[in-house]
């Protein structure tokens, strides 16, 4: 503190979690009071995320259940700094959007020639969405090698492929995707809770998961629900950050990512 009296904030650098608030505090650090006199409803919806990870994280001290959650279903990195392995793409490239391949339906009949699996398609150069990847993938049924899930960015040309065969454009980052083998593709916040009810078999998070998603699918409308997943879509950056690197696999999972074909 010689010659800088601002505090310092201790974290665990190998936590997911942990370097996902770090982001988070970066990035809204310097704007907290714009966001807290000129946009009081955005200032507000940020306490509603603030709060509960507190709170998690003062139990997670507290409860070894809670501890174990955190460590265990949020995943550890190999280094304090988070590097993604795998293949790598540009950024600048999903703004842009690459001409879609001519053979996309021949990429997708592949995708699901000799696995019937979901495809889970997420924002590669998203910090917020590739701790969601690290989540579904600790949680996805873990005491099975396979899972009920597979994963490919929407960067990719598989992700590219599937996304035209739900009719969006393959540019199109805007949402989570669900593909299912069956031709089905579901979308945004209805993505997220038919994927949680598949989530948690062999972990403390069975039946909860399937139970809560399911009731929200019945009982909450749709256009409800995608409110608030739109906006935290449309500020997913600004909250939590962008990636110099797209996640495209992960040498751990080998088997639940989908590479290129």
């Amino acid at each position: 503190f010689e010659k800088d009296s601002r505090p310092v904030i201790l974290y665990d650098g190998v936590c997911n979690l942990c370097n996902g608030g770090v982001n988070f505090m970066l990035d809204w650090d310097a704007r907290g009071k714009m966001a807290g006199t000129k946009e009081p409803m955005t200032a507000a919806l940020l306490l509603l995320l603030v709060v509960p990870c507190s709170s998690f994280h003062a139990v997670s001290h507290c409860s070894k259940a809670v501890r174990n959650i955190r460590e265990q279903g949020l995943s550890r990195t190999n280094a304090c700094i988070t590097r993604y392995t795998g293949l790598t793409c540009k950024a600048s490239a999903t703004a842009q959007g690459e001409m879609a391949s001519p053979s996309w339906q021949e990429i997708v009949r592949k995708v699901f020639e000799k696995d019937s699996r979901p495809v889970i398609l997420y924002d590669g150069v998203c910090n917020l969405c590739n701790g969601g990847v690290n989540f579904m993938l600790d949680w996805d049924n873990p005491t099975q090698l396979r899972g009920n899930f597979r994963f490919a960015a929407l960067q990719s040309e598989v992700g590219r492929a599937l996304l035209q065969r739900g009719g969006r454009r393959p540019d199109d980052i805007s949402s989570i995707v669900l593909a299912c083998e069956d031709g089905k593709t579901y979308v945004k916040s209805e993505a997220i809770l038919r994927i949680g009810k598949g989530l948690g078999q062999g972990t403390v998070l069975w039946p909860l998961a399937p139970v809560v998603s399911t009731t929200a699918l019945k009982i909450v409308p749709s256009p409800v629900r995608d409110v608030f997943y739109d906006f935290v879509a449309d500020n997913r950056y600004n909250f939590f950050g962008i990636s110099d690197e797209c996640r495209l696999s992960d040498e751990r999972f080998d088997n639940r990512f989908v590479s290129d074909l």
